[in-house]
């Protein structure tokens, strides 16, 4: 039998196509992969620099304070102002010190600023003497003292003798005209500790008569009358030995 009809088309097989960039498969988390790296390779060389420079500035400010300590002031001032300029605090409270003490205010200034904005306790110190000496103009009235509390809480010895002896003349400049407070006490004997003549002569009158809040105690205040005479080389009765 004939067959007459039109034959039917072969099956046709599908067309194997390499997968182009828009097709390909990507496996879940890939995509990034490279960005990542790049991205984790980018923050570790910043993280390295940022430790370089930090060490580079800590090198500096060593170098500075060493020459400073052994009375080479033209030594200490390129490598401190390398350091200070770095952001180093300990460097930028040196430097505007030795500024400062050069009557250079203006530009002890800024690195005094920065220093204390840092919270290192010689800028501190620094910027505070600064501002109740007269010699640079505080933002606030109260920032000479609270600075200067700032750097006296952290053990500061400038500052601790310097908030003592304000409590003796009751300087208002420092906010201490308040004399029988505890802080003046704490000051007081904190300073008389460190051995400041005018705050063991007041830590002796305060146990005495009762002055500056210390409670009365005549053993307490003989021993720091002895204290007194032994640095001055005095008797009992203040005479000469």
């Amino acid at each position: 039998m004939a067959f007459t009809g039109a034959r039917p088309a072969p099956p046709t097989r599908p067309v194997h196509q390499t997968p182009n960039k828009e097709t390909r498969m990507k496996l879940p988390g890939t995509e990034k992969a490279v960005p990542a790296f790049s991205h984790a390779l980018l923050t570790l060389a910043l993280l390295a620099s940022c430790t370089f420079a930090r060490a580079d500035a800590e090198a500096d400010f060593v170098r500075g304070r060493e020459a400073y300590r052994l009375n080479d002031v033209a030594g200490a001032m390129e490598p401190l102002k390398k350091a200070a300029d770095a952001g180093h605090g300990a460097a930028q409270a040196l430097y505007g010190a030795i500024l400062d003490s050069a009557e250079l205010d203006d530009e002890a200034l800024p690195y005094l600023q920065k220093s204390a904005g840092q919270g290192d306790m010689d800028g501190q110190y620094g910027l505070a003497k600064m501002y109740f000496t007269g010699e640079a103009q505080a933002p606030d009235p109260a920032d000479a003292g609270r600075l200067m509390r700032a750097a006296a809480s952290k053990g500061h010895r400038l500052a601790i003798v310097t908030l003592a002896l304000a409590y003796i003349r009751g300087d208002r400049r420092l906010d201490a005209d308040h004399p029988d407070s505890a802080e003046a006490r704490e000051m007081l004997t904190q300073a008389a500790e460190i051995g400041e003549v005018d705050a063991m002569k007041a830590v002796a009158q305060g146990y005495r008569s009762g002055k500056f809040g210390f409670p009365a105690d005549g053993t307490k205040a003989d021993q720091w009358d002895a204290r007194v005479a032994a640095i001055l080389g005095t008797g009992k009765r203040g005479a000469r030995k």
